[in-house]
């Protein structure tokens, strides 16, 4: 029969790094019974799974954050989101954010440096424009070829550990009076009352007025929608990631090491970000190198996700991504090698998707590659719109639309 875990008026399904965010301010914003529901991060390695439906994307130490950015939606997401890293800190009594500084790289003429000095005049974000020799210079551990150019915002910018950020919000919600129910969910229904039944794998059930959807690549394969007909229009796209370990006696040389986004021009396969030295769960350093979407490959099927997530094991990607680091980083002399595997979610817009698409059930889903920097506002907006139909925020409602597939 299952377990009655309780009665709530909004529960968000989704424990990841926007739904933990909606969650905190949910329950800052408002008087009302409000639950997060989500599975813990698996306790051991992926690959031992055999039975899990479901895995998160913010399974990681290390996520560039940054105003910089050619689409103005993003960077406003980013600058209202950045300042509060502080107090989520405070309030927590975590620490996530490395304010280490953004550096962009790419090739000198391309439109992208006009786009991101457009977007930074007029949010008013410092910035400097470097040549290729004050690059050199600046930063004498990289070998960017001598046609780039840089574009450095060394305040408010860095790398969050995206794992603790989640843990964090998580923390100040519960503090502020939000439930947190670890299981997954399966489906959810509607009774006759019109409160929605939400019912997990293990067979127990909540009710709640309203839901918010903040299920990331494994929105489609639930049943988590009223109408079973119609499925989002996002596309799931593999990523890959290698850490390369750093040595003792290179850390110190490396102290100064900016996030950095390289984008080619002309060879999109080597489009990459590099993080720099950070220390994991097995107590060494590594630099931690992804890559663009160029090359990368869908995923259609449930199975297929699973198995992504599970087999972190080297791919095509892994042998592009260590030739990457070898060209930008010649005099880099690593240590071990190690793979992870995750999954992206990408939209039509490019943006994330924010809207109530049937009576008491909102969507916030689809962080196209850019949602962990900017989730505590996207988690924001989240929350504005589960309580109110009323949009008065200052970026266009149409920036966040909700598509779905057509039949």
């Amino acid at each position: 029969m299952g377990t009655d875990l309780g009665s709530f008026d909004i529960t968000i399904i989704g424990a990841g790094c926007i739904g933990s965010a909606c969650a905190r301010h949910l329950s800052q914003l408002c008087e009302k019974k409000i639950c997060l529901i989500g599975p813990d991060e698996p306790d051991h390695p992926r690959s031992q799974d055999t039975e899990r439906s479901v895995y998160g994307a913010h399974y990681d130490a290390g996520r560039i954050t940054r105003i910089l950015d050619p689409d103005l939606v993003w960077a406003k997401l980013a600058q209202r989101s950045i300042p509060r890293y502080v107090e989520v800190e405070e309030k927590s009594n975590m620490q996530f954010y490395t304010p280490s500084g953004y550096l962009g790289v790419v090739e000198e003429g391309t439109s992208y440096i006009d786009k991101v000095k457009e977007c930074a005049k007029l949010l008013q974000v410092e910035f400097e424009l470097l040549d290729h020799q004050q690059l050199k210079s600046k930063f004498p551990y990289f070998s960017f070829p001598p046609s780039c150019v840089g574009i450095y915002q060394p305040s408010q910018g860095g790398y969050i550990n995206i794992r603790q950020h989640v843990i964090a919000q998580m923390t100040i919600a519960q503090k502020q009076g939000c439930t947190l129910i670890k299981e997954i969910v399966d489906r959810v229904d509607r009774d006759d009352r019109g409160q929605f039944k939400i019912v997990t794998e293990k067979g127990n059930y909540l009710y709640s007025g309203k839901v918010i959807l903040a299920t990331g690549a494994f929105t489609p394969f639930k049943k988590l929608l009223p109408d079973p007909q119609k499925q989002l229009d996002i596309e799931l796209m593999k990523e890959t990631v290698v850490k390369l370990q750093v040595k003792d006696k290179d850390l110190q040389d490396m102290k100064s090491m900016p996030a950095v986004i390289y984008f080619t021009g002309k060879d999109a396969r080597y489009d990459c970000y590099i993080l720099p030295p950070i220390r994991y769960d097995d107590g060494k350093f590594y630099i931690k190198i992804g890559h663009g979407l160029t090359g990368s490959d869908k995923l259609d099927d449930h199975q297929q996700v699973i198995e992504w997530y599970r087999n972190v094991e080297s791919d095509n990607l892994v042998e592009v991504l260590v030739k990457t680091i070898n060209r930008l980083m010649p005099t880099f002399e690593y240590g071990s090698v190690v793979t992870d595997h995750c999954v992206s979610t990408h939209t039509p817009s490019n943006h994330v998707m924010i809207g109530e698409v049937n009576e008491g059930v909102t969507v916030l889903t689809g962080g196209c590659s850019h949602a962990a920097k900017s989730a505590d506002e996207i988690g924001h907006l989240g929350a504005l719109t589960a309580l109110s139909n009323d949009w008065s925020y200052d970026i266009p409602k149409s920036e966040f639309s909700v598509y779905f597939k057509q039949n």
